[in-house]
């Protein structure tokens, strides 16, 4: 779906990463707001104070209302953006596929192949199974 410019505007691209994007944007919904009015907002207060830095010229910036202090705003922010980014991320498919691999008892399956182990094992008259249970090794 193409959507027409208004009238005396022009579009800004830029390419970024697929986990940034994701990232940013759920940041952005974090705070209530689309990431292209943050973008669009930065860009703004940019233009008005002369200044591309970050913390000058962001928009909304702290407003000394919070108990937070904005520089410890910031470092969490940043530790969560790294966080966002190295945790893993499942769609239903992925899932649907581990469930298979480990649980199902199909050929080539881990269910299939402890099959195959613990009968090798109890053919040479041992077990797989916990003669006794973690806390009664002690």
């Amino acid at each position: 779906m193409v959507v027409p410019a208004p009238k005396g505007q022009k579009q800004v691209t830029l390419w970024v990463d697929p986990d940034e994007r994701d990232a940013f944007q759920n940041l952005c919904k974090t705070n209530g707001k689309s990431a292209s009015a943050v973008l669009r907002g930065w860009m703004l207060a940019a233009i008005q104070q002369q200044s591309i830095g970050i913390g000058e010229a962001a928009p909304d910036s702290a407003t000394g209302n919070g108990s937070v202090p904005p520089e410890m705003l910031k470092d969490l922010m940043v530790r969560l953006a790294a966080l966002e980014k190295t945790m893993p991320k499942f769609n239903t498919d992925d899932l649907v596929r581990i469930r298979k691999e480990v649980l199902l008892g199909e050929f080539g399956s881990m269910r299939y192949r402890l099959g195959i182990v613990e009968a090798q094992l109890q053919s040479q008259g041992g077990s797989i199974a916990w003669e006794t249970g973690p806390a009664e090794k002690q």
